[in-house]
């Protein structure tokens, strides 16, 4: 059977059917209604032929077998033997049918005296009214000659009628049937008796409760000799699924109506790559009409965009069921849109959004701004340029776009290495001099399919500051000779007085070199800062840094020189930070500025050290008179200090700020547990230890 429904009739249908072997024609498939007429199990049957069941000579029998399977159909009246050995005298009904490409017999049994026992239900009909009670399925049988109709009871009560009250006739189910429908179902019928085939259709019935409710019904023309025709069929209520399909076909109609409406452009593609649905945003962009475009191969409606970005993309989403963003610009150059493409019932939807406007407006921008922007493919070639240096280096953004960047700087051996670094997939800083002004170009490859596809570059003229990193270099260069030459000599002879004096004298002496020592310290400083700030990002090397080591060195020598204060740890071995070796003198300045600028009586100095993630934070607090919250920043600006103790330059905190910023990480104060001071130094963690 062709499936568990078709079973289902053949198994528990009122009329008994089998199906016979092909070639020797044994009984293969025997339903109960048969078993029945011959007192027997189905599977008692199977395996026989009709003639080892025939009481007596069987060749009538045979003969009518072979005409059948000739394609003659056959009805003889013969005698049978039942499982209790009885004669039983039946109807066969034989007739050929074809399963797989074999003829197979099959063949319909009844009683001879089937008349004077037809309104009986049969074991067969009362199991088949069991099987149905509780579906939504009824079985009919239409006898054409005598128009009686035979409805089980699950039919009735599918229809709203109590068992045993229809009518049982034709035009009793045709007054059942919506009026609409009723020449649907009547063509059904008339092709299905033409071709003596199957009839099958669906529509709508008007029960006795005034309900309304869909039906499937599905049946097959069988001939019975001089009994005529005869439909047997079944009845399925299908209102729910008929419902949810006009919710469905609702909610396209309503979806439809919104995207028609939306000002983006909306369109779908199916698993083939035809566009099935687009708005007419979509329609009006390209110049076609809808009808034009839905059905049709994306390819062939918009040439255009074969082997861009935007098929690229597109076969990506249907490969990989995962939505995609990406920016692209007509051929025309009349547009620039945004598409988002996501799955869609085994296709892809897309919402095209025009964004032309904040292109221009980004462009108006980049064409005032003190930078050049642009971007060069794969090979080289200039696809985009704006910003307001192109004047300054006497060119338009049109003198480059199109041109080939190893052809234009083929003289430039920096900017071809640099070129070169970016297409090979590397993001980095660099500084060039053109003529009279010094660019700081930063370098970001576009991926596109895991290759770089083109490079974006931001230059930035830093002509000025480059000529305020030399005046710094030069300034930088003087302090060993004219300052701390100076402080050596001085110091030196200070120190000579301090061995030759006495008293008051001596003390001043002292004083002397007292000051040349901390003004040769500062100088050191400020030497430090002076070449940080004038060393570019670029060239700025950092290095993986131990701070634990560092740290318990610098509290060690603390503890030494101050044994009133006591110094409380948590730093673990092994924190390892980006960093420089100035970094000791960072957190050497943090921890001595502690001390400094309180009253040592009492003091705690407690310093921690937590690793969260990529980020190491250091923390250096005390319990001393604190910073007021409006001189937390302050603090750390040169010549300024927090504390009326202060007897440098203020100069140390400014060092510590300066370096921090230098290694990528932030400093500030807070208030500490004690209601003192608390420097919290965050810093990038180093990879291997991060």
């Amino acid at each position: 059977m062709a499936d568990s429904l078709h079973e289902r009739v053949f198994e528990e249908a009122a009329a008994g059917m089998a199906v016979h072997e092909p070639g020797s024609a044994r009984l293969e498939s025997v339903n109960r209604a048969y078993a029945d007429v011959l007192g027997d199990d189905p599977s008692a049957l199977e395996g026989q032929s009709l003639a080892d069941l025939a009481a007596g000579d069987a060749s009538a029998l045979e003969a009518a077998i072979d005409r059948a399977l000739g394609s003659h159909p056959e009805q003889i009246e013969t005698t049978l033997t039942d499982a209790s050995g009885n004669e039983q005298r039946v109807t066969l009904v034989l007739d050929a049918i074809t399963v797989d490409d074999e003829s197979r017999l099959l063949s319909t049994i009844r009683p001879v005296t089937d008349e004077a026992i037809e309104t009986v239900p049969t074991p067969s009909e009362r199991r088949l009214e069991v099987a149905l009670a509780g579906t939504d399925t009824g079985v009919w049988e239409w006898d054409m000659t005598t128009d009686e109709v035979i409805w089980t009871e699950s039919m009735e009560r599918l229809f709203g009628l109590e068992p045993g009250t229809f009518e049982g006739t034709f035009e009793a189910f045709a007054e059942r049937v919506h009026p609409e429908d009723l020449a649907v179902v009547e063509a059904a019928i008339e092709r299905a008796v033409e071709r003596s085939g199957l009839f099958q259709t669906e529509y709508r019935i008007e029960r006795t409760d005034g309900e309304q409710r869909w039906v499937y019904a599905r049946g097959e023309v069988h001939t019975d000799g001089d009994r005529g025709r005869r439909i047997i069929g079944i009845v399925t209520d299908i209102t729910d699924r008929k419902r949810n399909d006009e919710a469905l076909r609702q909610q396209k109609r309503q979806y439809r109506q919104l995207v028609e409406r939306l000002p983006q452009a909306h369109y779908t593609i199916d698993s083939e790559w035809r566009v099935r649905f687009c708005n007419e945003t979509l329609a009006e962009r390209f110049g076609k009409p809808v009808e034009e475009i839905e059905g049709e191969l994306l390819w062939d409606v918009f040439p255009e965009v074969s082997g861009t970005v935007v098929e690229r993309t597109l076969r990506r989403v249907m490969e990989t069921g995962n939505p995609e963003n990406f920016e692209y610009q007509y051929e025309s150059g009349d547009h620039w849109v945004n598409v988002q493409a996501y799955p869609y019932e085994g296709g892809i939807a897309a919402v095209s959004t025009d964004i032309s406007s904040q292109r221009e407006a980004l462009r108006r921008i980049l064409d005032a701004a003190p930078v050049i922007l642009y971007r060069f493919d794969s090979d080289g070639v200039f696809q985009e340029m704006r910003g307001n240096i192109l004047s300054r280096l006497g060119l338009e953004p049109e003198d480059l776009v199109g041109e080939n960047i190893f052809d234009i700087y083929a003289d430039h051996e920096e900017v071809l290495e640099a070129a070169s670094r970016a297409l090979d997939g590397e993001s980095f800083r660099y500084t060039v001099t053109l003529g009279d002004i010094t660019l700081e170009t930063h370098y970001t490859p576009v991926y596109d399919d895991g290759e770089v596809a083109s490079v974006i570059g931001v230059s930035m003229d830093v002509s000025e500051l480059q000529r305020q990193r030399k005046r710094m270099e030069f300034f930088n260069s003087i302090l060993p000779h004219d300052v701390l030459n100076g402080m050596t000599v001085i110091k030196m002879r200070g120190e000579l007085l301090a061995a030759e004096l006495d008293g008051q004298q001596a003390q001043y002496a002292q004083t002397i070199v007292d000051w040349c020592n901390t003004t040769t310290e500062v100088t050191k400083r400020v030497r430090q800062v002076v070449e940080t700030l004038a060393t570019p990002e670029e060239e700025h090397q950092l290095e993986s840094i131990d701070v634990s080591p560092i740290l318990d060195r610098k509290i060690s020598e603390l503890e030494a020189a101050y044994p009133d204060v006591t110094f409380e740890t948590a730093i673990p071995d092994g924190v390892c930070v980006e960093a420089d070796e100035l970094i000791a003198e960072v957190l050497g300045n943090v921890l001595t500025n502690g001390i400094e600028h309180n009253d040592t009586d009492g003091l705690r100095i407690e310093t921690s050290v937590e690793t969260d993630g990529d980020t190491v934070s250091v923390r250096i607090s005390d319990n001393g008179r604190g910073i007021d919250d409006d001189r937390t920043e302050a603090v750390f600006r040169r010549g300024e200090s927090s504390h009326a103790k202060e007897t440098g330059s203020g100069f140390g905190l400014f060092f510590v700020d300066v370096m921090i910023e230098k290694y990528g990480g932030d400093v500030r104060i807070e208030d500490s547990d004690a209601d003192g001071a608390c420097f919290v130094i965050e810093l990038r963690a180093n990879e291997a230890d991060a």
